[in-house]
C-alpha cells in the first residue's frame, strides 16, 4: 500500500483546505504518463511550465492536479480537483517527506561522485522486498517522487542522491531522512558547480549531517575518515577499502572477464565472506564493499547478499560487454563518464589479452579544470596499455594529443566510425566512453 493513497490524506498533510476523497494510484509530473488517479504536479521545468497541462491531466483520470496560482485557467478554475499553490515543487517536497516519516522500514541514503548507481543496484538486487530509485530519478525533483512511490511493505528503501552544487544532498538527505548513508567516494565530478575536489568532499558530506541518531555512515577509508568522524559522535562509521586497516576489505582477488570473485574480511565478522559476481572492474570491488558494509550496518541477511550478487550482471552502458563487428569485444561503459571513472574503464581494458583500443568523448562538468583532466587522461591510457586511443568531441583532443602516437581525433562520428572500418584489424578489446550527452553508444549503431 502507497503511504499515501488517498486525496484526503494527502490534503491533511500538506495543510490544504479541500474536502476532495480520491484514490491516488501514483504521483506523476509529467501529463502524458497519467492515469487513472493519478496525482499530478505542475513544475516549472527549464523549457514548459507543468501547470499548463492540468488540464490534460484530469481529462486522463488524475484524481488532483496541484498547480501554482499564477498558471491557472478558466476552464479548470472551479474544479475540485485542481489546487492551485504558490509552488507545486514544495509541495512535492513536503509530501514526499511525509511520506517518509510513515514509512517503517531502513532507509538507505547513497551518494558519491562515482559508483552510486551500481552500489544502488547491488542493494535493491541483494536485499529482499527492496525499493531503489530508478533510472537517474537522484534530484529534488526524482527523488521525491521515488519516495511518494515507497510502498509500505517494502522492507527497505535504497536512495540514490547527486548534487551538482552546495546544498544538494543536504536537501534530498533531509528529505529521506536515511537510517544508514553511504558516500562511496570523492573525486572529480560536477567540478563545474563544485568547483573543487574539496567542493565535492563538502556536499557529499552534508549526507553526514542528516544521518539519524544512532544510524550508521558508511565511507571510504582514506584522507578524509577523521573529517567525517568529527561531525558526529551519535552514529556509528564504518570504513570500506582496499587496504586492511579499512573496516571491510578484501583479499584473493580474482578478476576475469566472466567477473570477480574474493573475500570480504573484517574484525567485525567471525569469518571471511566469499563473494563471486558477473561484476567486472576493481572498482566494483570497492562498491561491493561499501554495500555489504551497508548490509553488516543494517544486520541484513549475508546469504541473500552473497547469492544476489551472483546473478548480478553489469547494467546496461555501464561495464557491458558484447561482442561487436571482426569478433572485437566491446566495453560499453557509455552511461556517463568523469576523470575518476575514466581511468577505472581503462584499468579495466588493461586487464584484456589483445589490442586494446580506448574509445572516448568529452568529460563534461569540469569547470576550470577541464583542458588539465583531458590531458591527464591521455598519459594515463599511454601508461596503462592502450594501443590506439581515438577522440570524439572537442575537449578529448587534449587527450588525444597526450597519448601521441596512435591517437586520432573526430569531431564526427560517422567520420570515427568511416576510420574503424578501414582500420579495426579484428579481435580487439574496445572501451566506449564518454559523459552522458556525448551519446558514445550511437558509435556501435552507426557501424550498420
Amino acid at each position: 500500500m502507497k503511504l499515501i493513497n488517498n486525496t484526503k490524506d494527502l490534503f491533511t498533510l500538506l495543510q490544504l483546505d479541500n474536502e476532495l476523497n480520491l484514490p491516488i494510484s501514483n504521483f506523476q509530473i509529467d501529463s502524458r504518463n497519467v492515469k487513472k488517479n493519478s496525482v499530478f504536479f505542475g513544475l516549472n521545468g527549464s523549457k514548459e511550465d507543468g501547470s499548463f497541462y492540468a488540464e490534460d491531466a484530469i481529462n486522463k483520470g488524475a484524481s488532483l492536479a496541484i498547480i501554482r496560482k499564477s498558471k491557472i485557467s478558466d476552464s479548470i478554475a472551479f474544479s475540485p480537483k485542481v489546487i492551485s499553490v504558490k509552488s507545486p515543487e514544495e509541495c512535492l517536497i513536503s509530501a514526499a517527506e511525509m511520506a517518509i516519516e510513515r514509512y517503517k522500514g531502513i532507509v538507505i541514503g547513497i551518494t558519491g561522485s562515482n559508483g552510486k548507481t551500481t552500489t544502488k543496484t547491488i542493494l535493491n538486487t541483494c536485499i529482499k522486498n527492496s525499493y531503489g530509485t530508478y533510472q537517474n530519478y537522484n534530484n529534488e525533483i526524482g527523488l521525491p517522487l521515488c519516495a511518494l512511490e515507497l510502498d509500505s511493505q517494502n522492507s527497505t528503501a535504497i536512495f540514490e542522491m547527486g548534487a551538482a552544487k552546495p546544498g544538494d544532498i543536504d536537501l534530498l538527505s533531509k528529505i529521506i531522512k536515511p537510517n544508514i548513508g553511504i558516500i562511496t567516494h570523492i573525486g572529480h565530478s560536477h567540478l563545474e558547480g563544485l568547483n573543487s575536489v574539496k567542493g565535492v568532499l563538502q556536499v557529499k558530506s552534508e549526507l553526514i549531517n542528516n544521518i539519524k541518531k544512532n544510524g550508521s555512515a558508511i565511507i571510504p577509508n582514506g584522507q578524509y575518515v577523521n573529517y567525517w568522524k568529527k561531525m558526529r559522535n551519535d552514529i556509528t562509521f564504518y570504513t570500506f577499502g582496499l587496504e586492511p586497516s579499512a573496516s571491510f576489505f578484501p583479499s584473493k582477488i580474482k578478476m576475469t572477464k566472466e567477473g570477480l570473485s574474493f573475500f570480504i574480511e573484517s574484525a567485525h565478522l567471525k569469518k571471511k565472506v566469499q563473494i563471486k559476481t558477473k561484476l567486472i572492474g576493481m572498482h566494483n570491488v570497492v562498491n561491493i564493499l561499501a554495500s555489504f558494509a551497508a548490509i553488516y550496518a543494517a544486520r541484513l541477511n549475508m546469504k541473500d547478499f552473497t547469492d544476489g550478487l551472483r546473478g548480478l550482471k553489469n547494467s546496461p552502458q555501464r561495464l557491458d560487454l558484447k561482442l561487436w563487428v571482426k569478433q572485437s569485444t566491446v566495453i560499453d561503459d557509455s552511461y556517463n563518464a568523469n576523470p575518476d571513472s575514466m581511468k577505472a574503464a581503462l584499468d579495466v581494458l588493461s586487464q584484456f589479452q589483445g589490442r586494446k583500443v580506448a574509445i572516448l568523448g568529452d568529460m563534461r562538468e569540469l569547470g576550470r579544470f577541464r583542458k588539465k583532466l583531458h590531458i591527464d587522461l591521455g598519459d594515463y591510457a599511454k601508461i596503462h596499455g592502450v594501443d590506439c586511443l581515438i577522440g570524439y568531441g572537442d575537449l578529448i583532443r587534449h587527450t588525444v594529443f597526450a597519448f601521441g602516437n596512435n591517437g586520432f581525433f573526430f569531431k564526427h562520428k560517422l567520420e570515427l566510425v568511416n576510420f574503424l572500418k578501414k582500420n579495426l584489424k579484428g579481435k580487439e578489446k574496445i572501451l566506449l566512453k564518454g559523459s552522458r550527452s556525448m551519446r558514445m553508444e550511437e558509435i556501435l549503431n552507426l557501424w550498420k
